[in-house]
């Protein structure tokens, strides 16, 4: 598992980039070992990141899951021409039920 200061950091570096299944898997799967999961993810056999779209009165943020992190991730992010760019550096979210 990799750590929230981690991936923290691995998110920050979209800041201004389309956000995307394969820049998110290329982001944080970034590391040596961690080649064996970028392979099954561009064979098609396995996905390990999730995000989700929320938009919340005038605030569009996307929430990003990673399997095997029990955090949420959350950074925010607008809709130009199409593509969904990202805004604002991510944070951990804290919801409870």
């Amino acid at each position: 598992m990799i750590n929230n200061t981690d991936v923290i950091e691995r998110l920050g570096s979209l800041v201004g980039r389309e956000l995307t299944n394969v820049t998110l898997h290329e982001v944080i799967f970034c590391e040596d070992k961690h080649k064996k999961i970028l392979v099954r993810f561009n064979l098609g056999k396995q996905t390990y990141i999730h995000y989700k779209i929320n938009k919340q009165n005038s605030d569009t943020y996307a929430d990003i899951l990673i399997s095997g992190n029990p955090n949420t991730f959350r950074m925010g992010v607008e809709e130009k021409d199409g593509s969904i760019i990202v805004i604002s550096a991510p944070r951990v979210s804290y919801q409870y039920l």
